[in-house]
């Protein structure tokens, strides 16, 4: 993985928010809409469905998470392996 990548995955997991989503993710260990993330997550429930999808559309744009779109939901799953190449367990964030 490039350095510029490196700092754009870093940059993506020193949200809060984003590192709430991403820990979500790690304990669901499968893919999981969008909707059971936030309905999960308390610190998402008080945010706006534009700012969460702007948290999502970093995490995606980072390589951490993959997105597929299934209908009209949007499902998300971990990139684990991009965490794992820069030395990061999802599993313990």
């Amino acid at each position: 993985m490039e350095q510029k990548q490196k700092v754009e995955v870093l940059k993506a997991l020193a949200d809060e928010t984003r590192l709430s989503i991403v820990r979500k993710l790690a304990e669901h260990g499968k893919p999981v809409t969008s909707c059971d993330i936030v309905c999960s997550c308390k610190s998402l429930e008080s945010l706006s469905q534009p700012a969460v999808s702007h948290h999502f559309g970093k995490l995606v744009a980072a390589g951490i998470i993959r997105e597929e779109k299934q209908g009209t939901q949007k499902v998300y799953e971990l990139s684990a392996e991009v965490l794992e190449s820069i030395g990061i367990d999802a599993t313990k964030l």
